[in-house]
Formats: C-alpha cells, structure tokens, sequence
C-alpha cells in the first residue's frame, strides 16, 4: 500500500511541478487519465487484497493526497485529515447519519432479542390451508420485507428462523438460501427507513453539492426507487419464484442434505407476542414520517400532498431521522418481553456495536469523495465520456461498472461508497443543464450494487445467507446465479435500456414484470407438461 503511494508520487511530482509548461497532448491526456484514476484503481486493489472495504477507501484517499503534495508524505498525510478527512464529519446531514445508524443498529438487535419476529413465523406456518411447502417459501419472503430495516439482521433472522422448517416440510435449503438472500439486500436498499438509508442518503447529499440541485437527498432517493431495476426486479421475481415453484439452472439439482426427518416440533416458540415486533416497527415508521412533516410544515392543516413533497423536500432529514429512531428504540426497549429484561443492555450494546464498522466505511467514503473532488476525477470523467458514451445510456454503463466492482469486492456498502462519489459528479458535468437521469444513476449505483453483492462469494450477506440457511456459500452462490443475472439482465435490457430510449420508469418496471412472469409461466407450464 505505502508502495502504491509512492509510486503515486514519483509519477506525478514532475508533472505537477511542471504544469506550466507546454507538454504534447498525448502524454498529458495520458497524465491526467492516470491522475484521475489512480486513487479508485488504488482503493480497489487494496480491498480486492484484504477484503476490506474501510482500509481501502482509505489506501485510495491517501494516494489521491500523494497526487497532490508530490513526494511530501507529512503533508499528503496532513492533508488527509485537516481537508478531508474530519472536515468529512462536519453538518447535519454527516453527524445525523452517524447518529441514526447506531440508533438503528440497537433497534435492529433488540426487535430481533425479542423474539417477536420468530412467534409470527410461526403463525403463518401454523395456517392449515395451502401447500407446506409454498406457505413456507411464502412465510419466508414475507418476514424479509417486514424485516426492511437492515440487510443483514434480516438475512441472520429470517434464514435461522425458517431453516429447521424447511427441513421439515422438505424445501431446498438452497431455495431457502435464495429467498433470503434476494429480500434482505433488495428491501434494505430500497427502503426509506433502513441501516442503509443514511449512508445512501450522505453519499447523493456529498455528489450533488455545489451544482445547484434544488431537490433534496431524499427527494432524489425516493426518485430513484423506481430506477433501482434490479432490485425491484429481484422482489418481483422472488414472487414469481414462489407462486410457480419455479427452479432454474442448479436449483434444479440442489440437493437435499442435512435434512433432519426427526426434527422437533416445537423448535420455535410461539408464546412470545408477535406485537413486541410489530408495535416498534409501526412506532418507527410512523414517527420518523410525521417528524418529517411537522418540522417545518406550517401549518399543519390541512395536509396535503404538496405539503408532504415539501416536507421531504426541506432540510428535516437528520433530525426526523435521529428523534424517530430513538422513539422507536425506546418503544422496543419498553415493549422487551420481561423475563428477557436481562438481555436488553447487551441487545442494545451488540446492536450499535455492529454498525461501527460500516459507519467506518461511510466515513471513509466522505473522505474518498472530498479527495476526488479536489483532484477532479468527476469532471476527467465527464470530458472522456462525452465523445463515447451517450449521456442516455450512462446509468447502464454506471450499472454494469457497479455490478463489477461489487463482484470482485464483495461489498455492497464499499462499491456504494467508491462509485457515488464519481458518478454523481461525472454525469451531471456530462449532463450540463438537463439532468433529467439524475435519480436514474442514483438508481444505477445502488442496483449494481446490490447485484454484484448477490453473485459475489465473497459477500458477508452471501456468506450469512448462506450458513443461516444451512448450505455453503458455493452452493448458495451457484443456485443463485441464475435468477440473480434473469434480474440482472432485465433490469439492465429492459429498465435503463428502456430509459435509454424514452420509456417512463413506471412503463420500464410494468414492461419487466410482463416478461419474468411470462418466462415463468412457460418455464413451469413445460416442467408440469413433463411430469404429466
């Protein structure tokens, strides 16, 4: 790493000390290439190497400080912390992100500590209508768009809850697998309320600064729901998965091992109450919507939909977030099953403790995006784009490159944190004055994200889906790859390749979810054909 640095160093000293000097265009268009990049090729190799997305986030900042003080490593290093570095962690929007996301964190392991979500599982399996095995897969995907809030938890949650299940009424663990793993990332990113929402939320915030766009960071998050094709997708072919029974590719083979035929019933308690689960989350929900609206909302009534779009709009966002998370901690806390009382400082301890090292992350990704910024990677971005790429096909191209960063890393968070900071920036000076595809790119970084992240074996969400649910991360991995690259394509063909040519985003997602149920259909109507 500290090679890469210097190398960094002797490159670039001569050219910055001669910068005044005429140079032939080809060498300086050559420079200025590897100036640009060499941070994000530096950041990237390191966390391919250690599997660490913090450390390298912070190999690239300090190669990209390296560019800009030459050979003087006490300034370069200075430089990183007076600039950027704790400058980074200045503002509302950066000390509410921090602050909500451990808030969050405790909430997540005190829902979970509770033992509310395992008693609604239970519920739904005890239905007697229907086939087992569908009200199971059903039960499954259920419980991980109610457990929106974090990627993680949900996937940890909902895999060891329903694993002993499927064993019983004989579903692939790797079906299982497969369902946890597609709702957990996919809902965590798409909702507006999540572990994930202020780091997303902090990055569109530092991308779009000094443009001049007037809409918010949440007005662009919640435009760009609808433009994250591959996780809309994914949820809606989780759904067509489950209703056809529909296997592809390896799925078809996945074995059946480890299935205990002498499971116990009564592996799951159903005495707790399901509402020390639901209460908290309603709490959250609804206290982080009205904080949004009554902060600056006057007056209040009556309320109408211009009022709410304002709302979101206006500079509430970290305060609405931080007080709404702490209400819905104390609503859990308070609602924390009384012979379990013991356990909720720990629950509380644990939960925060386990978002501190993707809130290292994020900061990381501040400072990454502060140094991009001075040495003008956007606008180099931008300038070699332009000729190439047109500017209706740019949220495709920032889909792919995301998808392969985050296949190679095996981090969502640190793909989210090396991409925003340059794509957002790029395509606006690529846009100039009509950024209509804005929200599109936004869209695109996060899907590229999250898909990446679905293949990679690397992936924590991968491994803990994986283990959760009983197979290996290979397996997991292999029986998912068919139905993660179904949504992939599509989103990428059908969703911003649609927005390419002038289709609504709406049309787009209409038109993509014609096509995987059609596909389901015929697969599943030739498989029964067969079996007939």
């Amino acid at each position: 790493m500290i090679a890469s640095w210097g190398i960094a160093a002797v490159v670039f000293e001569p050219a910055l000390e001669s910068a005044t000097e005429p140079a032939d265009s080809s060498q300086s268009s050559v420079v200025s290439a590897t100036r640009a990049l060499w941070p994000t090729a530096v950041a990237l190799a390191v966390i391919l190497i250690s599997r660490q997305a913090a450390l390298g986030l912070f190999a690239g900042s300090m190669a990209g400080c390296f560019l800009l003080f030459g050979s003087d490593a006490g300034a370069a290093f200075k430089s990183l912390l007076v600039d950027h570095f704790f400058p980074s962690m200045q503002g509302s929007w950066r000390i509410g992100a921090i602050v909500f996301t451990l808030i969050l964190g405790a909430f997540t392991v005190v829902i979970e500590r509770g033992g509310g979500f395992r008693s609604l599982v239970y519920r739904l399996l005890n239905q007697s209508k229907g086939d087992p095995k569908r009200r199971l897969e059903a039960a499954t995907g259920m419980m991980g768009l109610v457990c929106f809030f974090d990627g993680l938890a949900n996937s940890l949650l909902v895999g060891s809850i329903t694993q002993p299940l499927a064993d019983r009424v004989r579903v692939s663990r790797a079906k299982m697998a497969y369902i946890v793993d597609s709702t957990s990332s996919s809902v965590a990113c798409l909702a507006f309320i999540s572990t994930w929402i202020a780091t997303q939320l902090s990055l569109i915030e530092q991308g779009v600064a000094g443009y001049g766009i007037e809409t918010s960071a949440y007005g662009l998050f919640f435009a760009s729901i609808w433009q994250n094709f591959y996780c809309v997708f994914t949820l809606l072919l989780v759904v067509v998965v489950i209703w056809r029974r529909w296997d592809m590719g390896a799925m078809k083979r996945a074995s059946m091992q480890g299935i205990d035929d002498e499971a116990p019933e009564d592996n799951l308690d159903d005495s707790t109450s399901i509402w020390i689960a639901l209460v908290p989350i309603a709490v959250l929900v609804v206290s982080i919507i009205s904080l949004f609206y009554l902060w600056e909302t006057q007056p209040l009534f009556p309320i109408t939909s211009e009022k709410l779009t304002s709302a979101f709009s206006g500079s509430a966002g970290p305060y609405a977030l931080t007080l709404g998370s702490v209400i819905g901690l104390v609503t859990a806390a308070a609602l924390f099953p009384r012979q379990k009382v013991s356990r909720l400082p720990s629950a509380v301890h644990d939960g925060a403790a386990s978002m501190l090292a993707p809130l290292l992350i994020l900061v990381m990704a501040w400072t990454f995006g502060s140094v991009l910024s001075q040495l003008g990677t956007a606008k180099w971005l931008a300038e070699s784009m332009s000729s190439s790429v047109d500017v209706s096909y740019f949220p495709a191209v920032i889909f792919i490159t995301g998808a392969l960063v985050s296949f190679m890393t095996g981090s969502s968070w640190g793909t989210m944190a090396l991409l925003m900071p340059m794509a957002i920036p790029s395509y606006l000076d690529l846009a100039g004055d009509n950024p209509e595809l804005l929200s599109a790119v936004i869209g695109a970084v996060f899907s590229g994200a999250v898909f990446g992240d679905h293949c990679s074996p690397f992936s924590d969400t991968t491994i803990v889906s994986a283990f959760s649910c009983g197979v290996s991360p290979r397996e997991h991995v292999i029986t998912q790859l068919p139905y993660a690259t179904l949504a992939a394509v599509v989103a990428l063909v059908i969703g911003y390749g649609g927005l390419a040519v002038g289709l609504a985003p709406w049309l787009c997602i209409l038109l993509g979810a014609l096509l995987l149920v059609t596909l389901g259909l015929l697969s599943t109507r030739a498989r029964d054909a067969r079996h007939q």
